[in-house]
């Protein structure tokens, strides 16, 4: 069992799994800046225009009579909220003397190529220290016309999808733990466990390829070891059945006691849980929807997204079998044993609401490339995530359109107190989110061409969306 009890001292974590290394501060007197850990690993590969998943590091010092400036170099922008307020810049201002923070950053490219930016933390009394780390940044990876053929809406719109993404290479099973050590590893070289996962703290416990893996007993407890999650039971689809049973967009390491709680229940909204996991997940009654109220289990919010779009992979990929799988019990409550919609309507309801409010991640659009390279499909959900609104959204609004999105331009961007958007095409209404989803201005009529005051926004990246009639889209704003 690898289990890390983490030492913590005035709110300065000692270790994290989304971290590579640490420093025991044995004396916290000394009026020098300590950065916990001393170095952040690599952010790995970026999207060029997309926000990478967060690390974070903790900042601490003593007998300081001034405000410290704190300062990362491009691509890398922080915050003292993990969620929103993203900024190159910070100021630190000590209460008592001391400032003892937890900073948050996050990689945002817009370009392509490898950078090595540092973050430094200046103070006018006692020196100055820096945290470097490393950016790679890369435009999609989707290959050139995968998707030309997915033209339609609704019922055949999901049959192109299928025809696209069908036919996979099929992987052992045994291969699964290998590759988990490339589709599921944190910034840290950990195994990335979204039953255990706590993004923007430290989590209860992490585990290490390998060493922790399952190999036919513990498990008793949380912590103990990982296996193999099959977030569609694979009792659903008659058992260990391929290619379904080593399909990788629908398999995850987690922990072992967890994988047995959550049992082949499926997943749903639960309000007064029987049990509840050390990351927040939840066992109870189904609350969502009306149709089905037995058991259910809640993954934590970071996550609904990324399994959301794993099961609307699963009733695409397999659209041609779904009919004729033989259903456990479990699996009757949320399957509508027809091809379209494929799911009953409160778990499409709910699988949609999942997927909007849990927007597509880094660490998903990672995970989407390495299985393409080793199953040669995609999931499509997470290359285009308007896919999944043209297929089982409000479809009348892409009637006619083959797009998946408005073609515009925001420049400057990065943008300072204002921004010019432009369109080919008549655009209603514009809206600017922050990143934890508030609504920060709306605009509307929006003219071919105009100028968007943003000077009321604090530094940060925000989201800009647009929207017609017809179709929306968004893109991703700096504000320096």
């Amino acid at each position: 069992m690898k289990t890390i009890l983490f030492a913590i001292v005035c709110s300065i974590a000692i270790f994290s799994p989304h971290l590579l290394q640490s420093k025991h501060i044995d004396d916290r007197s000394v009026n020098q800046i300590v950065l916990t850990p001393e170095q952040l690993p690599d952010f790995r590969e970026v999207y060029i225009h997309t926000v990478s998943d967060v690390q974070f590091y903790d900042v601490y010092i003593t007998n300081l009579t001034t405000a410290m400036n704190v300062v990362a170099e491009y691509p890398l922008m922080i915050s003292l909220d993990c969620y929103s307020d993203f900024a190159q810049e910070l100021t630190l201002v000590p209460v008592a003397g001391a400032i003892d923070q937890r900073v948050f950053v996050r990689a945002h490219p817009g370009s392509s190529g490898e950078f090595h930016p540092v973050i430094t933390h200046t103070t006018t009394s006692a020196g100055s220290a820096e945290l470097a780390t490393q950016v790679t940044g890369i435009p999609p990876q989707i290959p050139q016309g995968y998707y030309s053929t997915a033209t339609s809406v609704g019922h055949e719109l999901k049959t192109q999808l299928h025809n696209i993404i069908k036919g996979h290479n099929t992987l052992s099973y045994n291969s699964l733990w290998t590759h988990f050590r490339q589709t599921d590893v944190t910034f840290s070289g950990f195994v990335w466990d979204i039953y255990s996962d706590i993004p923007c703290s430290e989590p209860p416990y992490i585990f290490v390829f390998g060493e922790d893996q399952d190999t036919g007993s513990g498990g008793n407890i949380e912590g103990d070891v990982y296996n193999r999650e099959h977030s569609m039971p694979r009792s659903w689809f008659g058992g260990a059945v391929n290619p379904m049973n080593t399909d990788m967009y629908h398999i995850y390491p987690v922990d072992k006691h967890v994988n047995a709680v959550r049992d082949n229940f499926p997943f749903g909204m639960v309000a007064n849980p029987t049990w509840t996991s050390l990351n927040g997940g939840k066992l109870g009654a189904n609350t969502a929807g009306d149709q089905y109220t037995g058991t259910a289990f809640e993954p934590i919010d970071e996550y609904k997204g990324d399994l959301a779009r794993a099961f609307l992979y699963m009733i695409t990929r397999y659209e041609d079998q779904i009919e004729d799988w033989t259903y456990s019990a479990e699996g009757n409550t949320m399957f509508d044993h027809n091809t379209f919609p494929g799911y009953e309507p409160w778990a499409i309801e709910m699988l949609m609401e999942w997927h909007r409010n849990d927007p597509v991640s880094q660490r998903e659009r990672l995970r989407n490339d390495l299985i393409y390279e080793l199953q040669g499909n995609r999931n499509p959900f997470v290359d285009h995530p308007v896919l999944a609104e043209k297929i089982w959204g409000d479809t009348t609004v892409f009637v006619n359109r083959t797009d998946y999105t408005i073609d515009v331009t925001i420049y400057p961007n990065p943008a300072g107190k204002n921004f010019v958007f432009s369109s080919p095409e008549r655009i209603d209404r514009l809206e600017i989110f922050s990143t934890s989803g508030k609504q920060m201005l709306i605009h509307f009529p929006v003219k071919a061409s105009e100028t968007i005051d943003i000077s009321a926004l604090h530094s940060g990246v925000y989201i800009v969306r647009f929207f017609n009639s017809n179709v929306s889209g968004s893109r991703l704003l700096m504000v320096r």
